[in-house]
């Protein structure tokens, strides 16, 4: 089997991986807080990511003063602190987000994030905004538009376009500011990964925000809890994790926007798997997410 289709794989895996961790989420609600979800998300997808990167580097652990300085370069460490303040944030909006708002409904809005990167790369990167990203941004709008336009004017039965639940819904409007977050995040992290390697820098910002993680699940109130209430934050954060790791290899093997383009396809896992799984509503969410996901693909090979 040619490596360029196993690299496709991985990335179908990821997407898989990702619509776990949104469902594992959403289910993790149900039985948890949101800092002890937060903890237990984080928490094992770094132990595993730890593993991983000793795998791949063992002499860095055998050797750290020494192999360490080889694998990173000057702005790494303040990247690294931005990077882990601004998902720690998004993640505790993400979690809420789940919590407050079906994963149908909120979970195609993370494709928002290839659009507000068409005004924050330019910002950060100097990226300039190519003419096919502005058609993926008309799709993203249209799909936005569509998620929600089979609960339109209950009264008349007529459907339309409708904007309006992301200005009610708090699960909508938490999403949206996530997607936000992670537009400057992803910028970010690509300087994060010039500044090191790929897995070096998954597994540094994994670890950073499950160890603020921890301490802010400390420095509050805390409510009792059990291993088997946290069985599907554990889920999701194996999920992450292999996620991740599956997505960096890819990355190493096709070109980025190709990676990133096929892990969108979670948003549409997630919706139809949310009908199955959760018993949500999705018809008229799978049509909105579909288009989204057609603007998402385009912005990705327009920055390609």
């Amino acid at each position: 089997m040619e490596l360029p289709f196993l690299a496709l794989l991985a990335a179908l895996n990821a997407a898989i991986c990702q619509t776990a961790t949104d469902l594992g989420t959403k289910a993790a609600t149900r039985t948890a807080d949101d800092r002890a979800i937060l903890v237990a998300q984080w928490g094992l997808s770094a132990l595993l990511l730890i593993f991983v990167t000793i795998g791949f580097y063992p002499d860095l652990f055998l050797a750290t003063a020494t192999v360490w300085p080889t694998l990173v370069r000057p702005g790494f460490w303040p990247l690294l602190f931005w990077d882990s303040v601004i998902n720690i944030i998004a993640y505790l909006l993400y979690i809420r987000a789940f919590r407050l708002a079906d994963a149908s409904l909120v979970a195609p809005l993370v494709l928002l994030t290839p659009v507000l990167m068409l005004v924050t790369s330019p910002i950060m990167l100097g990226e300039q905004t190519p003419p096919l990203g502005v058609v993926g941004v008309l799709f993203t709008v249209l799909g936005i538009g569509l998620l929600d336009v089979g609960e339109a004017n209950p009264a008349s039965g007529r459907r339309r376009l409708n904007f309006m639940i992301f200005v009610r819904d708090p699960g909508a409007r938490a999403m949206i500011v996530t997607a936000a977050l992670w537009s400057i995040g992803a910028n970010i992290d690509k300087r994060g990964v010039q500044a090191s390697t790929p897995l070096i820098w998954i597994a540094s910002v994994t670890s950073c925000i499950a160890f603020f993680a921890f301490i802010y699940w400390l420095a509050g109130p805390r409510r009792p809890v059990t291993v088997h209430a946290l069985r599907y934050a554990f889920f999701a954060g194996a999920s992450m994790s292999v996620g991740n790791t599956a997505q960096v290899w890819a990355l190493s093997i096709l070109l980025a926007p190709y990676v990133i383009a096929i892990k969108r396809l979670s948003a549409l896992f997630t919706v139809l798997m949310s009908g199955r799984l959760l018993q949500e509503e999705t018809g008229g969410r799978l049509l909105g997410a579909a288009v989204m996901l057609i603007g998402a693909v385009l912005i990705a090979l327009a920055r390609g």
